[in-house]
């Protein structure tokens, strides 16, 4: 038996030794600061700087540490380049040490450690070490060995040099760098330190040697620590490890002596670990009674430790030699049990107590049967299997698990009778140790020369089996055949039609699998062999696309490898649930598919390939069902395990990346996160521009840009898609939103064309009125009225029942009213309603003469009439637009109470065009601002920019929202919305306006010096509003005022009366100067 079988836990045990860091020891006295003062000194305490710089120096010197650290820290706050300054530091140091607050020390002894001239009388040295302690009672071990490192050169005390050796030493002792500790203990050895430090420097130079497996130096440094005068714990430690290096080079006498010297000096558990080795070796030396002792006091202290098998072992193994057999014998009983390399020897040895003792090999060949089954891949097998042959010599029936060796033995014997049976016997050894192809040509053989025997059908099965387990499927499938067509009463018919319905499975003949599994399901098996069976059913009719069958099986294999806690992850649980996710879906039930999919991402994480896909299904169902908030979570947690850089998922998730791209980009879209979504449409394309979705992602990241009011991005993108995609499955809505791009960009010229390109190609598109619409708007823009007028009536002939036909009627009429005589359009109304008696025609035609009347001015004449209307049709299809035109008379007659009412009213009806909402909401924010309802009006006109995000009318309603907000009380959240409005590169009344109120906000909050940068920078670079140039002048004035700078203010209140002709403007500031003459 050899000792190295067991030592392999010797160095585990070392490092349970508690290895104490070496303190350097730096006492106070050695740093303390001057304690008196030299003439010179005395001279010089006229400097207020040194009377605080001694009266810290004595109070370190009298240990007021608290005080000495505040008046040192006081001293380098206020005289920093004071010539004392360097030992004011090490002052502050020291003081902040002897505190014990060492975190604070550091900085300051790291600043003067960094100067390259420190003041001559502070010892660079001690700084070094007193750093040096810092660090390591700070547990910043690795710092204080680098900064030692570096420093050691220059360290030249014999106290310090050793000290900084041994933490260099400790340090490196217990970052376990052995060839570090071998090094530098080289060092400390030679630097003549005390006897203790020498015998611990000469254990860590032994141990360190001993690691590298420089077993003979490591005896050489630990031999040298018996002779020293020191403490006995390292001679104690040093003979311990000295009898592992003896065993390691097989002198086990010099072991046992050393074991025995250390003994004494050891306490519990050491001790005992000692004995266990001292056992052990005298086991090798074969002094079987005093290895029994020792290991047995072994087992008497750590009866579970995790020696105890192999002392009980060892000490069965002495009982054995001492011809104890009955006592080894129980012994190797018990040991024999579980696993593991004892349990191995155990039942060897315990075999051969049978044959020693009692020639009884039966039952040497029932325990070693046992063994070669449970210790096939132990190191002493081929001991195992030569017992286990002589063994099974005497038995009466041969063991088939563990024969086969013995069997290949027989069969070179060439008298050997009994060929079919050991043929036989053979070839299913071979099969149970997974030996297919050896067991096929035993079986072959088999059926070749004993076509006539008992087990010849037995062996037509195993062939088959064999031919399956070889994945040779097809020949697998004729021999299964051949088995059945032999005879219905054999045991394995079963597991052969189970394996003609895998194989068809396997080859995707998916009904023949499901004819064939039909008799097995009449009476389902239980049997592990068939915990497939419910999967294969399930997958055959989810694979023929019946869903609904598929669901019942699948469901049935994923219930019966799961509970309401957790799941067995058989194989194709984690495809069952895939598949039963799909089947649900298209069975339409949403709900069980999103159930089914979460299950499989939460309990499968990344071990399955199907993850991606999964995760993909379960964002997008979700989508469609209309839960953003699932949907999105599964998605992005794909891009989470996406950018783990996980191959076996990135490599399934190549085809899945633009599908999650795709429907997270809906999401956002959905979710009004149109930046995000036009991100996300656009990495659709990046990653596959071929990709199914890359065509609707192009479109998508066209109408995001557009909702984001990126015009000009957008019109550049959707032309691009136009280019790229010319089979574009919904090119009609490319080129609509192209053109709105590119009108909302007022390229009128540009967007035409777009849109006679969407009326020309695609008529029928439910796009054609809306471009119609738009193409007039672009020949309004242009100017071509004539155009626009029969583009309007166009739509009112084809498109009937366009949802923008009143709004077209509204803007013809409006056309017809601009371009014609109002009192004559008036007039025609107003005869022709006095005929009419259908009461639908009277309604349109009080309607249109009241619209004329509004639009030729006389708003009294025109309110009575709009509400009228709404007394006698409150039921109209138009009661929205009578709203609107009743309050926008109002409006006009500045009754401003009146006409919110109707734009409220008006604001509440239901499905009203997006143009006249537009209107309203403007109108009602308007009324409600002018009537000191600014609450209600900030929501009006929050509700208009989130309603409308390609409004033309979306800078209106944001100046309206700045000043419901200002006047609101609330100038300081206005103005972030002015400044909004002044990003923008259009020019127009909005920016002047906002640029005048962004002043007038500051006013109010104050903040002079940025209401005076507002109202200037308005003054300056808007002369084409000189109106809002003489208020910005005057703007200025009231900051003025407002500073009590009456006499500048006054100046600037002339500058307007001279230069501007604004009368409003005038007025204000001549009201100003009289109000200064006043007073």
């Amino acid at each position: 038996m050899q000792l190295s079988k067991v030592k392999s836990n010797f160095s585990v045990f070392l490092f349970l030794f508690l290895f104490f860091s070496f303190s350097i020891f730096l006492s106070e006295e050695s740093f303390a600061q001057e304690a008196q003062e030299s003439p010179t000194e005395k001279v010089e305490k006229k400097d207020p700087a040194l009377d605080q710089y001694y009266v810290a120096n004595a109070a370190f010197n009298r240990k007021l540490y608290p005080v000495a650290a505040g008046q040192f820290e006081s001293f380098l706050e206020k005289y920093p380049k004071h010539p004392k300054v360097d030992l004011a530091l090490q002052g502050l140091a020291l003081s902040l040490y002897a505190l014990k607050q060492y975190d604070k020390a550091m900085p300051h002894l790291q600043v003067l450690l960094a100067k390259e001239e420190i003041d001559s009388t502070i010892s660079r040295e001690r700084l070094v070490m007193l750093l040096g302690q810092c660090l390591m009672i700070s547990e910043k071990k690795s710092d204080a060995k680098n900064l030692f490192l570096k420093e050691i050169k220059i360290i030249k005390d014999q106290a310090y040099r050793v000290a900084a050796l041994a933490a260099i030493c400790d340090v490196s002792f217990n970052e376990k760098n052995w060839e570090e500790v071998e090094s530098w203990a080289d060092q400390l050895v030679s630097s003549k330190p005390s006897p203790e430090a020498l015998a611990r420097g000469l254990y860590q130079q032994g141990y360190a040697k001993y690691q590298l497996k420089k077993t003979k130096e490591a005896i050489l440094s630990l031999s040298a620590i018996a002779q020293l005068e020191a403490n006995k714990l390292w001679s104690t430690r040093a003979n311990y490890l000295l009898g592992e290096c003896h065993n390691i080079l097989k002198d086990y006498a010099k072991a046992e002596v050393s074991f025995l010297a250390a003994l004494p000096g050891l306490g519990k558990p050491e001790s005992t670990e000692c004995h266990y080795r001292l056992g052990v070796t005298r086991f090798v030396l074969k002094k079987y009674t005093d290895s029994i002792e020792n290991l047995s006091v072994y087992l008497k202290d750590q009866p579970e430790g995790k020696h105890a098998r192999e002392a009980a072992f060892y000490i069965a193994r002495g009982n054995l030699e001492n011809k104890e057999y009955e006592g080894s014998g129980a012994s190797f009983a018990v040991l024999s049990e579980g696993d593991g390399p004892i349990a191995a020897q155990a039942s060897l040895w315990q075999a051969r107590v049978f044959t020693r003792s009692t020639k009884n090999y039966d039952k040497a060949s029932e325990i070693l049967s046992d063994a070669l089954e449970r210790f096939s891949d132990s190191n002493i097998v081929t001991d195992i299997r030569y017992d286990l042959a002589n063994s099974l010599m005497g038995k009466k029936t041969p063991d088939w698990k563990s024969a086969l060796a013995l069997l290949v033995e027989v069969e070179k014997d060439e008298g050997f009778k009994q060929l079919a049976e050991l043929t036989n016997q053979k070839s299913v050894c071979q099969h149970r140790i997974s030996d297919y192809e050896g067991s096929l040509s035993s079986t072959n053989n088999y059926i070749k020369n004993f076509p006539n025997t008992k087990l010849f059908q037995d062996a037509l099965f195993l062939k088959a089996e064999n031919l399956f387990l070889l994945k040779r499927t097809e020949e697998a499938a004729v021999a299964y055949d051949i088995y059945l067509q032999a005879g219905s009463n054999h045991p394995n018919i079963m597991i052969a039609q189970y394996r003609t319905a895998q194989i068809f499975h396997e080859q995707g003949e998916w009904d023949n699998c499901l004819s064939v599994m039909s008799s097995i399901l009449e009476n389902p098996p239980q049997e592990k062999l068939f915990s497939q069976l419910q999967f294969i059913v399930g997958d055959s009719f989810f694979r023929l696309k019946k869903w609904k069958d598929s669901t019942l099986y699948l469901n049935n294999f994923v219930t019966s490898n799961s509970s309401d806690e957790n799941i067995n992850k058989v194989a194709n649980l984690d495809t069952a649930l895939m598949q039963l996710s799909v089947a649900h879906e298209r069975l339409g039930d949403i709900d069980k598919s999103i159930a089914t999919l979460s299950l499989l991402v939460s309990k499968y994480e990344n071990s399955t390939p199907h993850l991606p896909l999964a995760l993909a299904e379960k964002g997008r169902i979700s989508y469609q069902s209309g839960d953003l908030e699932t949907a999105r979570s599964a998605l992005e947690r794909f891009i989470e395990e996406d950018q783990k850089e996980d191959k076996s998922f990135q490599d399934k998730a190549i085809t899945q990346r633009p599908r999650v791209m795709y429907y997270l980009g809906w999401i956002n879209a959905t979710e009004g996160k149109h930046l995000e979504a036009s991100s996300n449409f656009s990495k659709v394309v990046e990653l596959d521009s071929k990709h199914l979705l890359a065509p609707d992602s192009s479109l998508q990241q066209g109408v995001a840009l557009l909702n984001l009011s990126k015009f000009k991005e957008s019109s550049t993108h959707l032309v691009s898609v136009l280019k790229n995609f010319p089979e574009h499955p919904k090119l009609e809505r490319v080129i609509y939103y192209a053109g709105i791009s590119l009108a909302r960009q007022s390229l009128w010229n540009e967007a035409s064309m777009q849109f006679v390109s969407l009326i020309e190609n695609y008529p029928k598109s439910s796009f054609a009125d809306r471009a119609l619409y738009e193409l007039a708007w672009c020949n309004r823009g242009s100017e071509k009225i004539e155009e626009a007028v029969k583009l309007y009536e166009q739509i009112i002939e084809n498109y009937p029942k366009s949802p923008l036909l009143a709004k077209v009627q509204s803007e013809l009429a409006e056309l017809n009213l601009e371009g014609g005589n109002t009192e004559e359009v008036i007039a025609q109304l107003t005869e022709a309603l006095e005929g009419v008696k259908n009461d639908s025609l009277r309604s349109n035609i009080r309607y249109q003469l009241a619209s004329a009347h509004l639009k030729g001015g006389d708003y009294k004449t025109a309110v009575i009439q709009f509400e009228s209307m709404l007394k006698d049709y409150p039921e109209s299809k138009i009661l929205d637009r009578i709203l609107f035109n009743a309050g926008e008379c109002q409006f006009k007659l500045g009754e401003m109470e009146e006409a919110m009412v109707h734009f409220l009213a008006a604001s509440k009806i239901e499905n009203s065009s997006d143009a006249l909402t537009e209107s309203v909401l403007l109108r009602l924010g308007e009324s409600q601002s002018v009537t000191g309802n600014y609450d209600s009006a900030q929501s009006t006109y929050k509700l208009f920019l989130d309603k409308f995000t390609q409004s033309r009318w979306r800078r209106n309603a944001s100046f309206g929202l700045a000043m419901a907000v200002e006047k609101g009380g609330d100038p300081k959240t206005a103005i972030p919305i002015y400044s909004e409005l002044l990003n923008s590169p259009k020019l127009d009344l909005w920016s002047v306006r906002s640029r005048y109120q962004l002043g007038n906000s500051y006013l109010e909050l104050k903040q002079y010096e940025e209401a005076v940068v507002e109202f200037v920078n308005l003054e300056i670079n808007y002369p084409q509003y000189p109106n809002w140039q003489a208020m910005s002048v005057i703007g200025v004035g009231r900051v003025l005022l407002e500073q009590k700078k009456n006499d500048q203010a006054v100046e600037r209140f002339k500058e307007v009366l001279v230069k501007y002709d604004d009368k409003e403007a005038l007025n204000i500031a001549q009201k100003y100067l009289d109000q200064l003459d006043s007073n």
